[in-house]
């Protein structure tokens, strides 16, 4: 029996590595982080990758990670830099820093300039795993853009291909049974059939001959200890307990029978979550494959064994053993969720937190969280983490006015003191926590149900600043999902509980989540007030109040400007709040990327926008909590894939929104955001009315009104047949609703100030009421977009109007008079 050559189940992967290369070879290089567990295949990929690119004319410079120091470094750098055939460096095994080292060998120096060279990395998850973001040198140093390809498990048709390969015969159903214990993992798949071989198990016509069938093949028992010796002392432990105690397991229960906290275990635990070994469900810890469960507890002398099983008991009475039939074991693993999918609760960090939150392991929670952010991180679970600790340190320490971000060591270590004995505080704390992880997971029910918890834990009489911030946090999601009475009423108690010390902090944020409900509802004006109130309020405070807030409070501005159509405002807005840094504009409700990319869009620079969704945005599609914050962000995206003739973004958009959804049918918003990012996707002008008529966010139930319009025009219909209302555009990007019904037959004839109009305003007017812009107007009267809006400013003045809606249905009323 051969050794793995083929590749199976890999053609999502083979298509994305066809595409890096089509777009290196027309100029477009990347950086191209290639992540997953141990054994999955990362390396028969990199050697596929580096043959298809040799077919393609490129020079491929193929090296190990620890080939990039000293005069191995020297000479890739010389032979990248010779004229000939475009170059592509593949380098296995990456280390953390690899990519670093790589770029300083590549970077262009002197005259002699270079375009950036596509490099295609492999990194295993011990290592980092799958973490293009890590590389954060390397856009802003002139190397390519960063992107990542994960691979997962191979499915249940590649098992059986690779099986059937290696046996060069059909397996039987009880062999694929026992080749399900390494759960799609190819290097464990080959090392388990190539050792029931070796001692005779499988049979001529590809059964499974059952000699001894309660112990693993001595090949699987050696290579699983290679792979444990490169743990730590702690994590082997861990991982000898854990076996013990079940294939999911309590990290409480370990810790007892460790005789240690459970805050100890951290540091092992993240390094099995990160070698691939376990991951975190709802359930507990769980041990990824079936076959690793069983050659750990195989590994264990059968005395100590027998202990250990004796304490478990007591621990855990229910807890289950590895089957000793591998068939058995095969199916009991199958009987699992899939690694990996929603159901499991996340991997990595946030999975582990997740679990410690819910359990009420505070402390451990945040001492996790704060030793994660110290080490490499994907971006969206570095943002996240920020988020649990600045939720951790705010209820922990009792609000201090600091706190808000970005947070100090000596905060958190306040947190822990305060949090450390539990009771009321440390719930209040966990609850709060919890709410946040799950909404950054776009997990609406829970995040609502854990904040609901948070408010309403007892109070004492010292707990006034830890009662403000959860109901602060749970009143700004609570807007979010469309109920914006339930959010004022939470505020108000925070304004009227509050004593004037913490106030000083949690009225402007209070303010802030005003302002929000203000935008929802389409009041402008209102949401410029309540923004405007909370920094002004920031201002007059000690050193500029806390950085977060004056970020939210940026960020609110110039989500104003932007609906209002004043992108020069915008600008004005996010270059502020640009100033902050990432490590607090990433606290923000509403990512600074997503604001950078509608005002592009906004001003006319498409390309840059484009841009924009290529390189540092392009996770904005994808981003849960934007659609929850922006309930039209998803029919945006739609509408932007349409007109920019790229597809990918509309795609991403909708199947995040519609998950989202799905996962939360009771959430009314986000089924009105579906409806319409499916509507527009379809071009379904039912399907348009509906989210027109449905949404409870302004703005984005105006652009819904204004995609009916647009696709009942270009298809020659009117919406007067639909219904008694006109679509006016009243900025750019938006249209509103004027019922026609509601105005009087006449009414025209009484528009005070209507005769004092000049005949460029009577012209500037009917276009402008007539859904077109500023530029628009411009464009067909001749004259500057700056002196289009001083003759609008008139207009208004003289008819005693603040907006084009008003003056929509003025024009209306003149009209049917005339």
């Amino acid at each position: 029996m051969s050794a793995l050559t083929a590749l199976y189940g890999r053609e999502r992967e083979l298509r994305r590595l066809g595409g890096f290369l089509d777009r290196a070879a027309q100029g477009h290089p990347e950086l191209l982080v290639v992540g997953g567990q141990a054994g999955v295949g990362k390396s028969r990929l990199l050697l596929d990758a580096a043959h298809q690119a040799r077919r393609r004319g490129f020079t491929v410079h193929q090296r190990h990670a620890s080939e990039l120091r000293g005069s191995a470094g020297a000479a890739l750098r010389e032979s990248v830099g010779q004229a000939g055939s475009p170059p592509l460096i593949v380098v296995d095994d990456a280390e953390p820093g690899s990519a670093d080292t790589l770029l300083d060998l590549i970077r262009p120096t002197g005259r002699a300039a270079r375009p950036p060279v596509p490099v295609l990395l492999a990194r295993s998850a011990g290592t980092g795993g799958l973490d293009p973001a890590a590389e954060t040198s390397w856009e802003g140093a002139g190397g390519p853009p960063v992107a990542g390809l994960e691979l997962a498990p191979l499915e249940e048709e590649a098992v059986r291909e690779l099986v059937a390969d290696l046996l060069a015969v059909a397996p039987q159903p009880a062999l694929l049974d026992v080749a399900a214990c390494a759960t799609g993992n190819p290097w464990l798949i080959v090392e388990l059939l190539e050792g029931l071989r070796e001692e005779g198990r499988i049979g001529p016509d590809g059964e499974l001959v059952r000699l001894t069938p309660g112990r693993l093949p001595s090949r699987v028992q050696a290579a699983v200890a290679g792979l444990l010796r490169r743990l730590s002392r702690e994590s082997g432990q861990l991982l000898r307990v854990g076996t013990v105690l079940g294939r999911t397991f309590q990290l409480s229960q370990a810790a007892a029978m460790l005789g240690t906290g459970t805050a100890a275990l951290l540091p092992a635990l993240d390094e099995t979550l990160a070698a691939g070994l376990l991951r975190l469900t709802d359930e507990g810890v769980t041990f990824q494959q079936p076959l690793l469960w069983r050659a750990v507890f195989e590994a264990i002398p059968p005395s100590v064994r027998s202990t250990l099983h004796e304490e478990a008991r007591r621990l855990a009475p229910g807890h289950d053993l590895p089957a000793r039939d591998l068939a058995s074991l095969g199916r009991q693993g199958a009987a699992r969720a899939t690694p990996g999918s929603p159901a499991d609760g996340g991997a990595g960090v946030t999975g582990a937190l997740a679990a410690l939150l819910g359990s009420g392991y505070v402390e451990s929670a945040l001492l996790l969280a704060r030793s994660a952010l110290n080490g490499p991180l994907p971006r969206s679970e570095v943002t996240t983490l920020r988020r649990v600790v600045l939720d951790l340190v705010m209820v922990g320490t009792g609000g201090a006015p600091g706190g808000f971000g970005p947070v100090g060591a000596e905060q958190a270590l306040a947190a822990i003191d305060r949090l450390r004995d539990g009771g009321p505080e440390a719930r209040r704390a966990a609850a709060t926590a919890l709410a946040g992880l799950r909404w950054s997971e776009g997990k609406v029910g829970e995040a609502l149900r854990s904040g609901a918890a948070a408010v309403e834990q007892p109070l004492t009489p010292d707990t006034a600043a830890e009662r403000a911030y959860p109901r602060v946090a749970h009143a700004r999601r609570l807007v979010c999902a469309g109920e914006p009475d339930a959010a004022r009423a939470l505020i108000a108690r925070v304004l009227a509980e509050t004593p004037a010390g913490p106030l000083a902090v949690f009225r402007p944020a209070a303010d802030l989540v005003r302002a929000e409900a203000h935008e929802r509802a389409g009041e402008s004006a209102e949401a410029e007030r309540a923004a405007l109130d909370a920094l002004d309020a920031l201002e007059e405070a000690a050193g500029g109040g806390p950085a977060t807030l004056r970020a939210w409070a940026r960020s609110t501005l110039c989500r104003v400007a932007l609906r209002r159509g004043d992108t020069a405002g915008a600008a004005v807005q996010l270059a502020r709040l640009r100033e902050f840094g990432p490590e607090v504009t990433e606290l923000a409700p509403v990512p600074a990327a997503w604001l950078e990319l509608v005002l592009a869009h906004a001003q006319g620079e498409h390309l840059a926008a484009a841009a924009l969704l290529t390189g540092p945005g392009r996770h904005l599609p994808s981003l849960s909590p934007l659609h929850l914050a922006e309930p039209g962000a998803a029919a945006w995206f739609v509408r932007f894939s349409r007109t920019a003739g790229n597809p990918e973004p509309g795609q991403a958009a909708l199947r995040t929104v519609e998950l989202l959804a799905a996962a939360d049918p009771g959430v009314p918003s986000l089924r009105t955001a579906a409806l319409h990012a499916r509507a527009l996707f379809e071009c379904d002008p039912d399907g348009l009315t509906r989210a027109a008529a449905e949404h409870t966010d302004a703005w984005a139930g105006a652009c819904a009104a204004s995609d009916l319009r647009t696709l009942l025009g270009a298809r020659g219909t009117s919406a007067a047949g639909r219904s008694r209302s006109w679509l006016v555009r009243e900025h750019a990007g938006r249209y509103a609703v004027v019922d026609t019904a509601r105005e009087p037959v006449g009414a025209g004839a009484g528009v005070a100030g209507w005769e004092e109009l000049g005949g460029t305003e009577r012209t500037i007017a009917a276009l402008v009421a007539d859904g077109l812009t500023n530029g628009e107007v411009a464009g067909a009267v001749h004259l500057s977009p700056h002196t289009v809006n001083y003759y609008l400013r008139r207009i208004y003045a003289k008819l005693g109007i603040h907006s084009r809606v008003e003056l929509a249905r003025l024009a209306l009323s003149v009209h049917r008079t005339a």
